[in-house]
């Protein structure tokens, strides 16, 4: 039985700080009749690689925040590139924005299509965890894909186990309101807590 959905873990990371033409490529899919049985396999893999470059820095895993800032070597060269236009330098550009980790929640429907850098990829596809240089810059877009990914097992009926996580939106003089997801090692509550 094809479910609505399957998983994606691709990323492209430098295998050593200081070497930019030695990289490490991951692209795996993840499917399975029940849905969070190919969900927790994809976050299983995804583990494995953050485990293998924490364990060559000595350390182990704490939290998605801290591991984001002891693993910045394999997602940034620390090089800085800028745009110019005639004599003025304007916008500054992060040269390693391809390098990441990330799990996606992929439509079984989604067609490929070719990316202008000449990768095939997933057309219809959704964010929902990422290890890269820009830490928290994609937070609210992966709670929003996660938001869809629980609407998503809700309306097909698909279990979930016991992965849904209750977060507490409120503004100031506002009533509380609970928007769930299903887990992952970050924690919303930081950007929660402003919208």
């Amino acid at each position: 039985m094809e479910t609505a959905f399957f998983y994606q873990v691709r990323g492209t990371m430098f295998r050593c700080k200081g070497d930019e033409t030695n990289l490490i490529e991951v692209d795996e899919v993840f499917k399975d009749d029940n849905p969070i049985i190919a969900r927790e396999k994809a976050f299983k893999f995804y583990q494995n690689y953050i485990d293998v470059f924490l364990e060559s820095k000595g350390k182990v895993y704490v939290s998605h925040e801290e591991t984001a800032n002891v693993l910045q070597d394999f997602f940034n060269s620390y090089k800085k590139a800028h745009t110019k236009f005639g004599d003025e330098l304007n916008d500054e550009i992060d040269v390693d924005y391809d390098k990441r980790l990330n799990i996606y929640m992929v439509m079984s429907d989604s067609r490929m299509i070719t990316t202008y850098g000449g990768d095939q990829v997933y057309e219809d596809i959704h964010l929902i965890h990422s290890m890269n240089n820009q830490f928290t810059d994609y937070d609210f877009y992966i709670y929003k894909a996660l938001r869809l990914e629980l609407s998503l097992y809700e309306k097909h009926g698909y279990d979930y186990k016991n992965y849904k996580k209750d977060y507490v939106v409120s503004g100031v003089f506002e009533d509380h309101i609970i928007k769930p997801v299903l887990e992952t090692p970050i924690d919303f509550t930081h950007i929660l807590s402003n919208n």
